[in-house]
């Protein structure tokens, strides 16, 4: 069975830059964690950005959690990270949804890197994602 996911992208000091598509387009190939993430090829994770407290994208996880220290831009930081294809994107931040949009309060992602979403949050986050993606 699929899980969804909320994974948090940059945090409050390091907000990614509003057009995040063409400045860090990495982040829809491959995504860090903190710890070895309970996600398998299929889930399914919505993009939060931290700062702009929004969502941005659905992606789909499509390996298996990997500690290899080349996958990941801060190794010490973010050890473990998963490779993921983008669904959908919006690809400037002032146009995506306000994370309230899906039923979420943005304090729900404060100092966790990702929390799991119940299958109606993440219905929404589509819907609300897909109204203004590319």
């Amino acid at each position: 069975m699929r899980a969804h996911w909320l994974k948090g992208i940059g945090h409050a000091r390091g907000s990614l830059p509003e057009n995040w598509l063409a400045e860090r387009a990495s982040v829809i190939e491959r995504t860090g964690f903190p710890r070895r993430p309970r996600m398998t090829p299929g889930d399914r994770l919505v993009y939060y950005a931290a700062g702009w407290r929004c969502v941005f994208a659905v992606v789909e996880v499509v390996s298996e959690p990997t500690d290899t220290v080349a996958h990941t831009s801060n190794p010490a930081r973010w050890p473990w990270s998963v490779a993921v294809e983008a669904l959908l994107v919006v690809p400037h931040l002032a146009n995506a949804p306000p994370v309230e949009a899906i039923g979420v309060a943005a304090r729900s992602m404060s100092q966790q890197s990702h929390i799991r979403l119940s299958a109606e949050h993440y219905e929404r986050a589509v819907e609300a994602i897909a109204g203004v993606a590319a």
